[in-house]
């Protein structure tokens, strides 16, 4: 069992690979809507808040900013523990580093290329689409720097980075799954710890277990 994470720029089609990828090798999908269901259950109903704004000054100082950002960091261990997922965004390369068994991996493409196809998905002009995606990346890209202190543009915390202005999507899965299926045979030699070390909540690992129907009752 492993697990694989997937960071992606809004157009690169990383979410669709991600799921491609998941089917294929018979994991489990994990995104952000999967994280909410638990985050929920413990009483963080904010996360949108956190997630999708950009924090004025005094708020990344904030209390509750920092225990929401604090349980999303151990909702993603649990999941990760449990094994066999597809993490998609939410800085889960950079919680996962130097693991055995982690494949990360990041999915970019021109810029250009991802306005046209978000333009073709949602409409709007040329102009609409631009402004939308850019300030849709800056607050992502704010989340994972300030938030949570990773840098998604640093290529060496990644195993594989894919440009789908190059990669059709559909190369980009067989290749994703293949290294992934490399890995599980024969785990990095530069790393020393696994999910097994990952230190988890039990109530929180049951309910995570529970969720991806992996629990053994």
């Amino acid at each position: 069992m492993g697990v694989i994470t997937i960071s992606r720029q809004i157009g690169s089609e990383g979410t669709f690979i991600a799921k491609q990828v998941a089917e294929q090798l018979g994991l489990s999908f994990v995104d952000k809507q999967d994280i909410e269901k638990i985050m929920h259950e413990y009483g963080f109903s904010g996360f949108d808040e956190v997630y999708d704004s950009l924090p004025t000054f005094w708020e990344r100082f904030d209390q509750h900013r920092y225990l929401t950002v604090d349980f999303l960091l151990a909702v993603m261990r649990a999941f990760a523990k449990v094994g066999n997922v597809v993490m998609l965004g939410r800085g889960g390369f950079g919680l996962l580093q130097g693991y055995t068994d982690v494949l990360n991996v990041r999915i970019k493409a021109p810029l250009e290329l991802r306005v046209q196809r978000k333009q073709k998905e949602r409409g709007g002009t040329d102009e609409q689409t631009r402004k939308a995606l850019i300030d849709q990346e800056l607050v992502r890209t704010s989340f994972v720097q300030s938030d949570l202190q990773y840098n998604q543009r640093d290529a060496s915390l990644f195993d594989l980075v894919i440009d789908t202005g190059i990669v059709p999507p559909e190369t980009a899965t067989l290749w994703i799954a293949d290294a992934y299926q490399q890995l599980m045979k024969r785990p990095r030699i530069d790393a020393k710890t696994s999910r097994a070390d990952l230190v988890v909540d039990d109530v929180l690992l049951k309910l995570v277990e529970k969720m991806l129907g992996s629990d053994e009752a």
